[in-house]
């Protein structure tokens, strides 16, 4: 009993010990290559390496490679993977992700659920079995759609003008325009804003008054507020299109009884602003209106024969076969008049084995949840 616990003693040492090399070799290689470039995964690295690493649930659990695949190594490395993550959360600006470390850390992982597959294959029975393979092989599926298979990600910027259709994209980091197998017709662009706001403005600096506790109001007609103690109503305010807004506004002082009153606007790339002047270092102004919703009217063409046709809007993509459709932005100097729209394309070939991983996982835990963990 004591040669058989001695024994796993010395098991354990020596996979904390690979695991330690393993991450060391990691960071020597940090220090002297520097970032991970993931591009070194793309296809078809990843699915020989995915290839490789199914291969090693064919190994023997009591061969020494095959004792990786064991509990305790599991633990060890969900462990480390959770200081990395919790580090990459919690450190601004750290790139933990693409770093050789985490890689090396991510790729232990995927081994050590393969190793734990093939174990229990070699003895699997399907009504006691099934669960836990859904739960594994889903895992695996996903992290290797997620991990190496995002090297096949391809991200693009496409300006597309309205009534124009649009097959030229540049990529991340790039000004030349590359021909991709898609194309997009804007039909339309929309945009809602909040209303400008009348403030009081010190001229010297921009600041707005009162200095740390700025005070401002809708402009909004009808609308009356306090602002560094002025009173100030919109008496009238106009928004036309392709025209800056303007507000003719009353500010009465409270002391002293006095009263300003004229027109403020904050100009746009065509017309210069305009402000009501209070004293030589005070002026109200209209703040720039600021962007509630934009969305764009399209239709989306593939090489494959896909033509889909929708609304995007941020963070509310379209999606045409394996290709996303992100609202990225607009000409930025005519606002809701803009004529223009900029999209960013996101093709990943890899997303329905993230999907399939996905739904195999919560398979997996319903049928767990459906056994209530009663062994058959």
């Amino acid at each position: 009993m004591a040669g058989k616990s001695k024994g796993k003693q010395e098991t354990f040492i020596r996979e904390l010990l690979f695991i330690l090399a393993v991450t060391i070799a990691g960071f020597a290689l940090q220090f002297v290559i520097g970032t991970l470039d993931f591009a070194i995964f793309a296809w078809p690295v990843n699915i020989v390496l995915a290839a490789i690493l199914l291969a090693l649930a064919f190994i023997k659990p009591d061969s020494a490679a095959g004792k990786f695949g064991s509990g305790r190594v599991s633990v060890i490395l969900l462990v480390s993977i959770t200081v990395m993550s919790i580090y990459m959360g919690l450190v601004p600006g750290n790139d933990v992700k693409h770093s050789w470390p985490f890689a090396f850390t991510y790729l232990m992982i995927m081994a050590n659920l393969a190793l734990t597959i093939g174990r229990r294959m070699r003895n699997f029975k399907l009504k006691r079995d099934y669960s836990f393979m859904l739960n594994h092989f889903g895992l695996f599926l996903l992290l290797v759609a997620a991990g190496p298979g995002s090297a096949d990600m391809q991200r693009y910027f496409m300006r597309v003008a309205e009534g124009q259709t649009e097959w030229r994209g540049e990529g991340e980091g790039s000004q030349t325009p590359k021909e991709l197998p898609l194309a997009i017709t804007l039909n339309d662009f929309s945009m809602e804003e909040y209303s400008p706001r009348i403030a009081l403005i010190d001229k010297a600096t921009g600041e707005t008054q009162p200095s740390g506790k700025p005070s401002l109001i809708d402009c909004v007609e009808g609308t009356e507020g306090i602002i560094a103690g002025w009173s100030v109503a919109v008496d009238t305010f106009e928004y036309r299109p392709r025209m800056a807004p303007r507000a003719y506004i009353t500010a009465t002082r409270k002391a002293g009884n006095s009263v300003l009153s004229g027109w403020v606007s904050c100009g746009n790339h065509f017309q210069p602003f305009s402000v009501l002047d209070v004293s030589e270092k005070l002026c109200f102004a209209m703040t720039f209106p600021e962007p509630k919703k934009f969305s764009s009217d399209v239709i989306v063409y593939t090489k494959s024969g896909v033509e889909k046709k929708g609304v995007v809007e941020v963070n509310k993509p379209l999606t045409a076969g394996s290709w996303k459709v992100y609202q990225y932005s607009y000409d930025t100097r005519a606002g809701r008049d803009s004529e223009i729209s900029v999209f960013e394309l996101v093709y990943d070939p890899w997303i329905i084995p993230v999907y399939a991983g996905i739904i195999l996982v919560m398979l997996g835990s319903l049928t767990l949840f459906w056994r209530g963990g009663k062994k058959e």
